[in-house]
């Protein structure tokens, strides 16, 4: 289905706000070095494919595989990322027509080559080298860069049989494209861009021997240094917010410290330093963000199917997951994600955090105060998850606060969204805590933002007992205004009203799974779209009670779960 015509009428914040001043907005939360760096790219372009200068030559090791391949990706006409498929034809068939710019992103990246015959893996790389000899496309951008290098070297590494000729082809290629990330290191953006960019660096530098090698270690290592602090927050999770980015960064970093435990280059220690602390935190935080049945909250931009899973990676390096102890309640205070999980397969998480950082917040949506639920070990309450990220309606819905189990004042998203990353205004959180009391834990959020006219605040509680969630929802806001609470349901369940209260069933299996009840509150059934992975929409319940209030309102809720 599209997304639904409310939706689609839902005005914009750019309708109300002068685009000036939204850029401003936007602009004043970057951080000096990233408005540099934007400028500088503009004037210092690559134009020319740069050699790494000197002599190459890889260091003989094991290779390291990653977590997980891109399995069933090339049917040997075709490629198929984000659930679509495009023939790997012509001209352009690095690039095919209709293809967004993620997918060819994919396409780049390599990821297939662990799941393809070793002919046709090698077909595909010498493919790549004849036909990008000019950086003036996506396969030099530095991200693609960041990610496709790493393949090719364990490749190699894992492929001795390869003749020399091919070999050093490969080689020299592979110094090209280090030398062009060198060169374009995405200090306009810093997040995991950044971070990616840096594990390359020092991932090529232990794997060469020659100056050039030396170079991007020696640069790689203070870049790692430096964005690893930055980014792995206090208490392990990723600072942009994203389970599916903080998975992904996991096994890169996890693996590079695997490059350098094998390396016999005298500069490995401090890689293998830096990586083993940091990969260790990032995969033990990360196992609050995983429900029961082993996928990921969607929070923020997460999808499934793009990262590696928890389960593959505690399998692949031997950590131990962060799982919380039966019914007790667990929180990431560093990221504001709060929850609490049962012996029976219960689990929820809270989002009672900002956006994301202030210099970076392109993965985050309006959705503070959103949750997700499961039970019995599946999936009840959902977030919608991520469509796409060509920019367009479909994005602006699936960042919009309507998209998320939270409040929205107004009929505007908390945060100034626009574009397919960009945010001006967004609101600033002022709690975020769990208290254990003895009937049961109460998680707490809470944030002042702007609004329509003049600032708003609202503060959630969640009261966990057995079987039960309570809900108190308090908003201020001056003047009269309207808020609009949504439930998005997982697909396969629906809903029926029965007396004052809605009955949740499983549909499939004919069973009562749960009862929502409001004090005061009238809810009305609609259907939204849901997006748990890249490219594929289904359609749900959802819940919604729209109350109209004069400078601030209490909304009472419970969640009975059978």
């Amino acid at each position: 289905m599209s997304l639904t015509a409310a939706a689609v009428c839902r005005p914009h914040w750019s309708e109300s706000l002068a685009h000036p001043l939204r850029s401003f907005h936007t602009v004043r939360h970057l951080k000096p070095v990233q408005v540099v760096n934007r400028a500088s790219r503009l004037l210092q372009r690559l134009n020319a494919l740069p050699h790494a200068g000197g002599h190459l030559v890889l260091r003989r090791r094991g290779g390291i595989r990653p977590a997980a391949s891109a399995s069933g990706a090339f049917d040997g006409r075709s490629f198929c990322f984000l659930n679509r498929r495009f023939a790997w034809e012509g001209s352009d068939r690095w690039h095919p027509p209709g293809a967004d710019d993620l997918w060819v992103y994919n396409l780049h990246y390599f990821h297939y080559l662990w799941d393809a015959p070793d002919r046709t893996a090698r077909a595909l790389i010498a493919d790549w080298i004849a036909t990008h000899t000019s950086p003036r496309s996506f396969a030099w951008h530095p991200y693609p860069i960041s990610l496709r290098v790493r393949e090719w070297i364990e490749w190699l590494l894992l492929h001795d049989d390869v003749d020399q000729a091919f070999r050093d082809t490969v080689v020299d290629s592979i110094g090209r494209q280090v030398e062009a990330l060198r060169r374009q290191l995405e200090f306009h953006l810093l997040g995991n861009h950044l971070l990616e960019n840096a594990i390359t660096l020092c991932w090529a530098g232990l794997s060469f021997d020659g100056p050039a090698a030396d170079a991007w270690l020696s640069q790689g290592v203070r870049l790692l240094g430096t964005e690893l602090g930055r980014q792995v927050l206090a208490d392990g999770s990723h600072d942009e917010r994203s389970p599916m980015y903080q998975a992904l960064l996991a096994e890169a970093v996890l693996r590079l410290n695997e490059v350098a435990a094998q390396s016999d280059s005298v500069h490995a220690r401090p890689v293998f330093e830096l990586t083993r602390g940091a990969g260790a935190n990032l995969l033990r935080s990360l196992g609050r963000l995983a429900h029961p049945d082993g996928g990921y909250a969607l929070l923020n931009d997460a999808a499934l199917g793009i990262a590696p899973s928890l389960q593959s990676l505690t399998h692949r390096f031997g950590a131990a997951m962060a799982s919380a102890p039966a019914g007790r309640t667990w929180s990431l205070p560093s990221s504001g994600y709060l929850g609490y999980q049962d012996a029976q397969g219960g689990y929820l998480v809270f989002d009672a955090g900002a956006i994301g950082p202030d210099h970076q917040p392109g993965h985050g949506h309006a959705d503070t105060l959103s949750f997700e639920l499961s039970h019995r070990g599946r999936r009840i309450v959902t977030d919608t998850g991520v469509f796409t990220y060509a920019p367009g309606e479909q994005r602006r819905h699936d960042r919009s606060t309507a998209a998320h189990n939270t409040v929205e004042i107004d009929g505007r998203d908390q945060s100034e969204l626009w574009g397919a990353f960009r945010c001006a205004r967004r609101p600033s959180v002022h709690v975020a805590s769990v208290e254990d009391g003895r009937s049961g834990p109460t998680l707490t959020g809470g944030y002042r933002g702007p609004g329509l006219r003049g600032r708003v605040a609202h503060t959630r509680q969640i009261f966990v007992s057995d079987r039960m969630l309570a809900f108190t929802d308090s908003i201020l806001a001056s003047g009269d205004r309207t808020a609009t609470m949504r439930l998005h349901l997982a697909p396969g369940l629906r809903v029926r009203p029965s007396g004052g209260a809605w009955i949740v069933e499983d549909h499939a299996m004919r069973r009562h799974v749960a009862s929502v009840v409001g004090d005061g509150i009238d809810w009305t059934e609609a259907r939204t779209p849901y997006h748990p992975e890249f490219g594929r929409e289904q359609t749900r319940a959802c819940l919604t009670a729209t109350a109209s209030f004069r400078n601030r309102a209490t909304m009472k809720w419970w969640l009975l779960l059978r």
